[in-house]
């Protein structure tokens, strides 16, 4: 969502869409090696849960950017994010992979890959569906806002009718040019509050998951909780 986000309302060209995208990857590489040393020393269960912590927050950090964001609004919630992903796939793995024999890791393995893109599909679908139905929501509410009798309204067709006619286009042109203008600008406004409706549900999802890491069992071999732990 947020490479077509970056591109569609913030105007990114795709180059640089890709490089905003980047701190994501450089998270994920500085993180996996550490939850790699770490998996020995800690309950995974733990380290699923501060993954799940943290991509709630982050995802709600990126729920606070507008139309003015800069590169640096979306670099650290992007950065910490890459981050989490590293907390997430390695304990969820070792946990689902614990209790498989030897003979049976080859089938468990592709049945675990189905399910995540399974869920990774069902999941954009809805992301997706989501973002639809809200820009169009938006964008009937904001359009309901803007009629001939609202003075605002009246200043804006003409303030953007001026600007077109002072460029050549005539009275007519200029007209329809400054309709064109503010209906892309309720399209664009539609836009940023149906991500960030989105995105603070997403945030809301991973938050609401955590009490499912309590069921979890911890796997053979993970280090023991110190004494008086509960």
């Amino acid at each position: 969502m947020l490479p077509l986000f970056l591109q569609t309302v913030l105007g990114y060209p795709a180059l640089q869409a890709g490089i905003a995208m980047a701190p994501r990857g450089i998270g994920s590489f500085l993180a996996m090696p550490l939850v790699g040393i770490l998996m020995s020393k800690l309950d995974p269960r733990k380290m699923l849960a501060t993954g799940l912590v943290i991509a709630g927050v982050t995802l709600y950090m990126l729920s606070d950017i507008n139309l003015n964001a800069g590169y640096w609004d979306i670099f650290w919630p992007q950065l910490l994010q890459g981050a989490s992903m590293g907390l997430l796939f390695i304990p969820l793995s070792t946990m689902s992979m614990a209790s498989i024999s030897r003979e049976k890791m080859g089938n468990a393995t592709s049945l675990f890959n189905l399910m995540r893109n399974l869920g990774g599909g069902l999941g954009i679908a809805f992301v997706a569906t989501s973002v639809s139905r809200s820009v169009t929501l938006h964008s009937a509410i904001l359009s309901d806002r803007v009629n001939p009798y609202s003075p605002e309204s009246q200043a804006a067709v003409n303030g953007a009718r001026s600007l077109f006619m002072s460029h050549g286009s005539d009275w007519n042109t200029a007209t329809r040019q400054a309709y064109g203008a503010i209906n892309g600008m309720i399209h664009q406004q539609a836009a940023m509050i149906a991500f960030i409706d989105v995105v603070r549900l997403l945030a809301l999802i991973f938050i609401l998951v955590i009490p499912l890491v309590l069921i979890m069992r911890r796997p053979r071999g993970a280090a023991s909780p110190p004494p008086g732990a509960h």
